[in-house]
């Protein structure tokens, strides 16, 4: 090969090269610029780049976690004590000689439970022991001498009907059928739809709330930061919906004694977002019915409220947004108290489990 056939050979490999430097400062330019989203990277790069999701350093500020705070109690909870009142139910029994497994019943029921619209339940008494429980909760080995399907006589959308005790029925009765079982009822039709209608009056005077508004003095208005401290200090702690809660540590009654919500929409707070997080009021609220001895727990309410008060700078105002003196505390606290015992006089206690049951939260 000459000297000329060497220069061309040579130019080549020099023009290849600085085209292939040139193909790959485009390529990488191309990478760059799709990371930083200033043009789309439509997938048609041939050999494209893995590029992980830039993140914030949450590591670096103050982030509030909600703790895992079941929703429901678990089933070896509810076994202990829930079981069909005939006070709030209409009640299909179903009696055998031979104890029936859970899915042999619980498949049936779920079958057809569709058709009803009011809380619905269907129980069993524990195979040789008085222990009721709900199938639906229940281990998966557990059988039953005893089967009990219950209907809800009323709830905050009315009374039963006609057609819904006819539709329980016929459950029961495809129940009865499928197992080999009789059937007994706690009462007539008649008596059912009398005490609905009862328990609807019932639950129209009783299904209150008591609210306590903390509302800021002036700007600046209460932020994150310090709205969790203050409710630290309350003895509320962050959970479930996202907003505070006082936890019932006792037997009866719902999960929470009571609750702090932001006053504004949407009510609740972003754990991720506290640290930036600001509003001019928050409101705490119970529910009356919900929890055993009310006029206690509004009491402990309203040291709450205080304490919020003091340590963000507001004053406690009522649901009209008026200012809530002592004596107005007292007045609602007075209120509470009587409807307390007049929900007692009617033969279902604040904070038992029919009071839950038919005030739910």
């Amino acid at each position: 090969m000459g000297l000329q056939g060497a220069l061309i050979i040579l130019g080549l490999l020099v023009v290849f090269a600085v085209g292939l430097n040139a193909y790959d400062r485009g390529r990488i330019k191309h990478r760059f610029l799709a990371l930083f989203e200033l043009r789309p990277n439509n997938g048609m790069d041939p050999d494209p780049v893995a590029v992980k999701e830039v993140r914030p350093e949450w590591g670096e500020r103050r982030v509030l976690r909600p703790k895992a705070v079941p929703l429901e109690p678990t089933a070896e909870e509810e076994i202990s004590h829930e079981e069909p009142f005939g006070s709030i139910d209409f009640i299909v029994f179903l009696p055998g000689s031979t104890p029936v497994i859970r899915d042999a019943a619980l498949g049936i029921y779920k079958q057809n439970e569709y058709v009803i619209e009011k809380p619905h339940r269907l129980y069993g008494q524990r195979a040789g022991s008085q222990t009721w429980s709900n199938l639906a909760k229940d281990k998966i080995e557990a059988s039953y001498d005893l089967l009990a399907l219950a209907l809800q006589l009323a709830d905050r959308s009315g009374a039963v009907n006609e057609s819904e005790l006819n539709a329980i029925t016929q459950i029961g009765l495809k129940l009865a059928d499928a197992l080999n079982r009789p059937t007994r009822f706690n009462m007539t039709f008649e008596q059912a739809l009398e005490r609905a209608v009862a328990l609807d009056k019932f639950c129209a005077s009783f299904d209150v709330i008591a609210t306590i508004n903390v509302v800021a003095d002036s700007a600046p208005a209460f932020r994150g930061p310090s709205i969790e401290r203050a409710a630290q200090d309350a003895h509320l702690e962050f959970g479930s919906r996202n907003i505070f809660h006082r936890k019932n540590t006792g037997k009866g009654g719902s999960r929470y004694l009571y609750s702090l919500a932001n006053l504004y929409h949407p009510g609740s707070f972003d754990p991720l977002r506290l640290d930036v997080f600001q509003t001019q009021g928050l409101t705490l609220f119970m529910s009356v019915p919900c929890v055993p001895d009310p006029a206690i727990v509004f009491g402990e309410m309203a040291d709450s409220a205080r304490t919020l008060a003091r340590r963000l700078g507001g004053k406690l105002f009522d649901q009209d947004r008026k200012l809530l003196t002592e004596a107005g505390l007292a007045a609602i606290k007075a209120q509470i108290q009587d409807i307390g015992e007049r929900m007692t006089t009617h033969g279902i206690a604040p904070g038992t489990l029919n009071a839950t049951r038919l005030f739910p939260p």
